[in-house]
């Protein structure tokens, strides 16, 4: 029997904090995570995943895959990089090979008895990749991994009309919900929709440059114009007078509204009030009070540089908004530079500018900025997961946990600068 293993390695580092939560093939790009995209190309195959130790737990609980299993007792294994966002396939079968790309394991195709000697945490060693060179064959592969955050926001919009284009499913979803009079369509054909969707009167949908796929149970206020490329998961709820620009990607049950663009924002968020959204990606569980903004254009129209933890780096993009780790909050009012970075779990209380780099785990005002108490948050965690009818599970709480003791360095490296 074939297997897949789809893997973490080293480099998920360049995706925190957006990956302290979950591994790096769960984030998004288009329609899919890099997980359900590698995971669509391989049906009848049986799937394996490695991801981080902590996370084995949780990760086991979310996927219906066995996670950080070593057994390969029943065959053959295709190893994947999670970084791999592509929709053509890397054969599964075929010789023992490695494909390598700018010094990354883009796959591994080893027998049997090769799969028995490898473990996740060998795939998270940078020097891995040279024991893989001297044991097997190597190939040296044009796909590209995604490298950093803003790969995801740069690739998500003609990922977006890629995958709702190509997607059956999608196309059997052809305005299959309520649309009331009143509401504009723009090359129709082009849009689609769940069940028990509501598009209230005065919407505007505008397919002319891309399709928009609207969810089960969506709920669209009125007077609001969408314009795609777009793709809006289950249960969002989108306020009135909201524009959803190209490009945005928006997760189940979040609530939005102001304006945003090419966006991608993960499950359980909101941005329901006014402000501008724009090339970015927002973390779960993230609240972002009334006329919250961001900026994703600098003044000098340079590309964007991003501090991550103790290093600035040159995206090389013109457009860059922000990332914004898992359950943290904004005040109302908030402005947020070109290209910042805001870690998991923080309490954003400036009524001036923010630093572009905030340590996860902070409480931060104007006056002060200091470490926040992991069991005060972890309770507001709660309180807001509970509003949605969420109960935090026990291996949720202890990962929460554990990413407060794993961030500690960028704090300390961090507030020593400050």
């Amino acid at each position: 029997m074939k297997n897949i293993c789809i893997f973490e390695d080293s480099e998920y580092q360049n995706f925190l904090p957006l990956v302290y939560s979950r591994p790096v093939y769960d984030l998004r790009c288009g329609i899919f995570s890099l997980l359900e995209r590698i995971v669509l190309q391989y049906p009848d195959t049986k799937v394996k995943l490695y991801c981080r130790e902590y996370l084995k737990k949780l990760t086991n609980e979310n996927h219906p895959y066995n996670v950080n299993e070593t057994n390969f007792d029943d065959g053959d294994c295709l190893f994947i990089n999670g970084r791999l966002l592509t929709s053509k396939p890397i054969p599964i079968s075929g010789k023992e090979e490695v494909g390598i790309n700018d010094d990354s394991i883009v796959y591994a195709r080893l027998l049997r008895k090769n799969c028995l000697l490898i473990n996740p945490e060998k795939f998270l060693d940078k020097g891995f990749i040279n024991t893989l060179k001297e044991k097997f064959e190597v190939r040296i592969v044009d796909t590209e991994l995604l490298r950093y955050p803003w790969d995801l926001i740069s690739n998500n919009q003609e990922q977006i009309t890629t995958d709702l284009t190509s997607y059956n499913n999608i196309q059997e979803r052809h305005l299959q919900s309520k649309i009331y009079e009143g509401v504009h369509l723009i090359k129709g054909s082009q849009i689609f929709t769940g069940k028990n969707a509501v598009i209230k009167p005065g919407c505007v949908l505008d397919a002319e440059n891309g399709p928009i796929y609207i969810g089960n149970n969506v709920n669209i206020s009125p007077n609001s114009v969408i314009e795609g490329p777009v793709y809006i998961r289950d249960n969002v709820i989108i306020k009135a007078v909201s524009r959803i620009r190209a490009g945005s990607n928006i997760g189940k049950a979040c609530k939005v509204g102001g304006e945003i663009s090419n966006t991608i924002i993960q499950d359980y968020s909101n941005k329901q009030h006014d402000g501008f959204l724009g090339d970015s990606y927002i973390g779960s569980w993230v609240n972002l009070g009334a006329d919250t903004v961001n900026s994703n254009l600098t003044n000098t129209y340079g590309t964007v540089k991003v501090q991550m933890v103790d290093k600035i780096i040159d995206t090389g993009q013109m457009f860059f908004g922000m990332i914004m780790g898992d359950h943290t909050k904004t005040a109302i009012s908030t402005r947020f530079t070109t290209g910042s970075n805001i870690g998991f779990a923080c309490n954003i209380l400036f009524t001036s500018i923010p630093p572009k780099f905030i340590p996860s785990f902070s409480w931060c005002s104007d006056n002060n900025t200091m470490t926040y108490d992991v069991n005060r948050e972890l309770q507001v965690a709660k309180r807001m997961m509970e509003r949605r009818n969420k109960i935090m599970m026990q291996n949720e709480e202890e990962v929460f946990k554990t990413i407060f003791d794993l961030s500690e360095k960028e704090r300390k490296l961090h507030y020593k600068k400050n």
